[in-house]
């Protein structure tokens, strides 16, 4: 292990004193002898006016008051559930690609992409998943949950989206990978015991679904806009078009930790009480935080023949569904947000979309969230092997659509959008092979759609004074 500091950031609800362990387990490492110090971090989440501008700010500060190297790649860095935004965010604001200095960054059940608990935090639902009934951090309120952080951590929040936008699609992507951050993603696939295991669903830690923790995505944008009218043709055609499809820049390691939930991978106890998953996880980030840059890649080839192994399949006695979590965002062509809307898959050759649309949404759509405050964000969590698997027993197409409200005409509006009910708006068809690039287990797919809204020849005229 290099000659490096090793910070740990704790998640939301959490303190530092969670990770004395996992510091004690690393430096008992043989190798553990060259890191010099280890900081545990200690931070606020609870208190509701907190933001995640907050949070990355009073890094920072916290960072120089205690004389950390700035340098690039002069520290490693391990994060978990929450840490994983904040330093994520602090990075992008303190730092120009190529020169940050964390080295290797080991992110354990990160919610990069939220948690489908974020948006019950604040019930009693929220308080048994945490278990943290009772305790209280300085500075919080009584019943305070952080409702600040939550809003960021809710699935489809726009602050997870803006910023993915930055650091994953960006030129700050490439900083991830050989010669820059070494970033190893570790989550587990095995939801809660007991009571707390109310909130486990799925493709997920009780917390974290594995989608969700995957620093590695996707970005999509379609445009349902009008395309050319011919002569004496009345509206022109509302032609879907995809104008963009890309994977993430940079490489990151992501890896499975089976039998692991989101506490659990904390390795808060003592070296003998460790399980056997636990022991295996602890080797993982001990791997994680001692590869270099000629030994990275591989590395994450490795990973990713554990997560085959263990995503439905054969080859493994726990196989189970690999899940994308796909986050739609709907805008009209002011970029005004659009949140009243309707997604649906359906056979593109049939009436009424035949049995396959309601197979689809039924056995394939495991999950539909919008975001509190936003309705125009929501995520659709997919089983994409059963998605895949109905649409090519049915034939291999697929079928897309999406109506907006208001509805142009109906009831009475003057202003509003068509409908894929109307002739004058075409189907999006993919075929089977197009639709295993959209749908990818164990990661996040943005999805960005500009409709056409369109107005009523009754909002606005011109006459002639002489009329």
């Amino acid at each position: 292990m290099a000659s490096r500091p090793l910070v740990i950031l704790h998640g939301w609800s959490d303190d530092g004193a969670s990770f004395d362990r996992l510091a004690r387990h690393l430096a008992e490492d043989p190798g553990a002898a060259v890191i010099h110090r280890i900081a545990v971090g200690d931070y606020l989440t609870l208190s509701d006016e907190l933001r995640f501008d907050d949070l990355q700010a009073a890094l920072e500060r916290a960072w120089n008051e205690r004389g950390l190297p700035r340098t690039c790649g002069s520290v490693d860095v391990i994060v978990h559930s929450t840490g994983g935004l904040v330093i994520r965010d602090w990075l992008l604001r303190h730092f120009d690609p190529g020169s940050a200095p964390v080295r290797h960054l080991v992110m354990l059940a990160p919610a990069n992409f939220g948690s489908h608990l974020a948006h019950v935090g604040q019930s009693i639902l929220g308080r048994i998943a945490k278990g943290f009934i009772g305790s209280r951090q300085e500075g919080q309120g009584l019943l305070e949950t952080g409702a600040g952080i939550l809003r960021g951590l809710e699935l489809a929040s726009p602050y997870t989206w803006a910023l993915a936008e930055r650091d994953r699609f960006g030129p700050w992507a490439e900083a991830y990978g050989p010669g820059g951050i070494l970033c190893t993603v570790l989550a587990g696939n095995t939801g809660y015991r007991g009571i707390r295991g109310v909130v486990n669903e799925p493709g997920g830690d009780g917390v974290v679904r594995l989608s969700c923790a995957h620093l590695e995505c996707a970005r999509m944008a379609l445009d349902l806009m009008p395309g050319a009218a011919a002569p004496g043709e009345g509206n022109p055609p509302i032609v879907p078009r995809i104008v963009e499809q890309r994977a993430s820049g940079g490489r990151t390691a992501f890896c499975i930790q089976d039998r692991i939930d989101h506490g659990s991978i904390k390795l808060d106890a003592p070296a003998s009480r460790l399980s056997r998953a636990q022991r295996e996880t602890l080797a993982r980030i001990r791997r994680a935080l001692t590869v270099e840059d000629d030994d990275f890649l591989s590395f994450c080839d490795e990973c990713d023949r554990n997560n085959h192994a263990l995503t439905r399949g054969p080859g493994h006695p726990r196989a189970e569904p690999g899940f994308q979590n796909t986050v739609f965002r709907v805008r009209d062509d002011f970029g005004v947000p659009v949140t009243d809307y309707l997604v649906e898959f359906y056979h593109p050759d049939r009436p009424d979309g035949g049995g396959l649309a309601g197979q689809l949404h039924q056995q394939a759509l495991r999950d539909v969230h919008c975001y509190s405050e936003d309705a125009s964000h929501r995520s659709l969590y997919l089983d994409t092997h059963r998605f895949l698997s109905l649409v090519e027993r049915g034939g291999g197409r697929l079928g897309f659509s999406l109506t907006a409200y208001p509805i142009l005409g109906s009831g009475g509006a003057v202003a509003g959008f068509r409908t894929f009910a109307d002739d004058e708006i075409r189907d999006l068809v993919l075929e089977i092979d197009r639709l295993k690039d959209w749908l990818v287990p164990h990661r996040t797919l943005l999805v960005d759609i500009r409709v056409h809204r369109q107005q009523s020849p009754s909002v606005f005229r011109l006459r002639d004074a002489r009329e």
